[in-house]
C-alpha cells in the first residue's frame, strides 16, 4: 500500500482496493491497477521498465505474503506447538484429536501417528473418559463426544452422574444418568465403541458387546422402573434397608454375543475405524502368502508395477462412464492405511459380485503413482479374502479297511462328484504293514467343502481333516503388464 502511494500517487482508499485485488487474485481488477499504478509511477519520474518490475514484484509478493506481526504469530505458535509435542506428545496429541473430534477421517489419521510414537489410543470408557480426548502416561483415552450419537448433553449427564462413583455395571449405567438423555441410541452407540468393556463380567468381548446390545431394552425398562420407584418413594418392602444389588450378574448367561466380524464392523461405524483389533488380523497368513504389498509400502515402489494388496473395502461409489457402462471407486483399508482403487468397466463386469463394501478383499492391478496423488492400484482382479484362504486348504480323506474296497471307492467318488467345487482332495489308506500312503488324484477331482458333504464321508467310513498347502504365490514385479 505504501509502495502505490508514493510511487503512483494512489489516495490509502485506492491503495488498500488494490491490496484486496492483489490478495483475492481478481486478475481484471489486477489488470486495471497495473495500468493506473505503471501510469502514476512515470508521470512521478520513474521509467516504465522499472515500474513494471515493480509491479509484477508486489504481485509475486501477493501469492502469498503477510505483514510481520502476522508472521511472527505464526513462528510463535509453531514454536510452542513443536515444544509440546516434543516434549507432552499425549497432552499434544489429546488437544488435537478433541479440536477434530467430529472428523472421523482426521482422528484415524492421527491415530496413526499415536501408533509411530508408541502412544496407545485407548477406546472409550464410561467410567474413564471424558468429552474430549484424556492425555494418560503412554497412552490417551477416547472422547465420549467423538463416538457418533452422542452429543453435549449426554456427555455431560454421564460425567455428572459419575461423579457420585464409579458406575458398577450397564443397568447401574441405565439407572443414574439422566433419563431424559438417555435414550436406546445412545446405548448402541456405548455398547458398539466398547464404553462398557471395563465392566465385563469375563466374557469374550464378541459375546460381551453382543449381549449388552441385546438388553438395552431390559436396561432402559430397569431404569425407567427404578427411577418411578424412587419418585414414589417405594424403595422396597423394607425402604429404609439399602438394597444390594448384584451388578455382577444383571446380564442374562443367554443373552446373544456377536462374531468378532460383527463386533469389529459395530465398533468402526460408531467410532469411524477399528481400534481394538482389525478383520485382517485373522489373515496374515494368507495376505504374506499371497505377498501382498501393504498400503505403506506402495509409494516405495515403481509406478506401472503389478502389484497384490489386501485389505477391507469400504467408501464404494459405482458410477456410470459417457458410453453408459458400470465401474467402480473404492478404497482398500489395512491395519496401517488405505489406497484408492479403481475397478474400470471390464473388471467391474467380472467382478460386480465382490464390490461391496466390509468385503475383507485381495486386488490385483497396475500401480499409479505421482507426485500430487497419492497411490491409485487400477484393478483387474477382485477375490474374497476367504475365498483365496480357502484356495490353500485340501481335503484329506483317510478311508477305512473295507472287505470291498472297489465299492467304497465308487461311493466316494459319487459323493465327491455330487459337490464339485474348488477345494483338492487328497486320499490316505493304511497298507498291510501299517504304513500310510498318501494318494493325490487328478487334479479336476475337487469338491465343495460342507458339513453335509464331510458328515456323508463319515457315515462311510473316512476319517476327514483339512490340511493347508505350501503353495507360494510370484513377487510382485512389472512384466509389461502380465504376471
Amino acid at each position: 500500500m505504501q509502495l502505490a502511494q508514493k510511487l503512483a500517487g494512489y489516495t490509502l482508499s485506492e491503495a488498500d482496493l488494490m491490496r484486496r485485488a492483489m490478495g483475492k487474485k481478481k486478475r481484471e481488477e489486477m489488470a486495471v491497477h497495473e495500468e493506473k499504478f505503471i501510469n502514476g509511477a512515470v508521470e512521478r519520474g520513474i521509467k516504465q521498465e522499472k515500474a513494471e518490475k515493480i509491479f509484477s514484484l508486489m504481485a509475486q509478493f501477493s501469492d502469498y505474503g503477510f505483514n510481520r506481526s502476522h508472521s511472527v504469530a505464526y513462528a510463535y505458535l509453531a514454536f510452542q506447538t513443536a515444544y509440546l509435542k516434543a516434549h507432552y506428545p499425549e497432552h499434544f496429541y489429546a488437544a488435537v484429536l478433541s479440536s477434530e473430534a467430529q472428523d472421523a477421517a482426521k482422528v484415524f489419521k492421527y491415530s496413526k501417528e499415536l501408533r509411530a510414537q508408541k502412544i496407545a489410543l485407548l477406546p472409550p470408557d464410561v467410567n474413564e473418559s471424558y468429552s474430549g480426548f484424556t492425555p494418560l502416561s503412554g497412552a490417551i483415552r477416547y472422547g465420549l463426544t467423538a463416538i457418533k450419537g452422542l452429543g453435549h448433553s449426554i456427555v455431560k449427564a454421564i460425567c455428572e452422574a459419575r461423579e457420585s462413583g464409579p458406575f458398577r455395571s450397564f443397568f447401574d449405567f441405565a439407572e443414574r444418568v439422566e433419563s431424559s438423555t438417555l435414550n436406546k441410541r445412545v446405548f448402541e452407540s456405548l455398547v458398539s465403541a466398547g464404553a462398557f468393556d471395563s465392566l465385563k463380567d469375563g466374557r469374550p468381548v464378541e459375546a460381551w458387546r453382543g449381549g449388552l446390545f441385546n438388553s438395552i431394552d431390559a436396561a432402559l425398562s430397569h431404569a425407567q422402573r427404578a427411577k418411578r420407584e424412587r419418585l414414589l418413594g417405594q424403595n422396597g418392602l423394607f425402604g429404609d434397608i439399602p438394597q444390594e444389588i448384584d451388578y455382577a450378574h444383571e446380564l442374562s448367561p443367554t443373552a446373544k454375543g456377536w462374531t468378532l466380524s460383527e463386533t469389529l464392523a459395530a465398533e468402526k461405524a460408531t467410532l469411524g475405524f477399528y481400534i481394538s483389533g482389525h478383520p485382517l488380523e485373522r489373515y496374515l497368513d494368507t495376505l504374506q502368502r499371497v505377498k501382498a504389498v501393504k498400503s505403506s509400502e506402495l509409494a516405495e515402489l515403481t509406478t506401472g508395477i503389478r502389484v497384490t494388496s489386501g485389505g477391507i473395502i469400504g467408501d464404494l461409489q459405482i458410477r456410470t462412464t459417457k458410453k453408459g457402462d458400470k465401474f467402480a471407486l473404492f478404497r482398500l483399508e489395512d491395519e496401517v492405511g488405505s489406497t484408492k482403487c479403481v475397478l474400470w468397466p471390464e473388471g467391474y463386469r467380472k467382478h460386480a459380485a465382490l464390490a461391496q463394501n466390509e468385503l475383507a478383499a485381495l486386488v490385483i492391478g497396475k500401480l499409479e503413482l505421482s507426485e500430487d496423488n497419492p497411490p491409485t492400484i487400477i484393478v483387474d482382479q477382485v477375490q474374497s479374502i476367504d475365498a483365496a484362504e480357502r484356495s490353500n486348504e485340501f481335503l484329506v480323506l483317510r478311508t477305512p479297511q473295507h472287505d470291498d474296497f472297489t465299492t467304497l471307492c465308487d461311493s466316494i467318488l459319487t459323493l465327491i462328484n455330487l459337490n464339485p467345487g474348488d477345494c483338492e482332495v487328497t486320499f490316505e489308506a493304511l497298507i498291510g504293514d501299517g504304513t500310510v500312503v498318501r494318494i493325490r488324484p487328478n487334479d479336476a477331482l475337487r469338491v465343495r467343502r460342507s458339513g453335509e458333504l464331510e458328515q456323508a464321508l463319515k457315515e462311510l467310513g473316512c476319517a476327514v481333516t483339512v490340511e493347508t498347502s505350501r503353495k507360494e504365490a510370484p513377487p510382485n514385479k512389472s512384466t509389461n503388464g502380465q504376471r
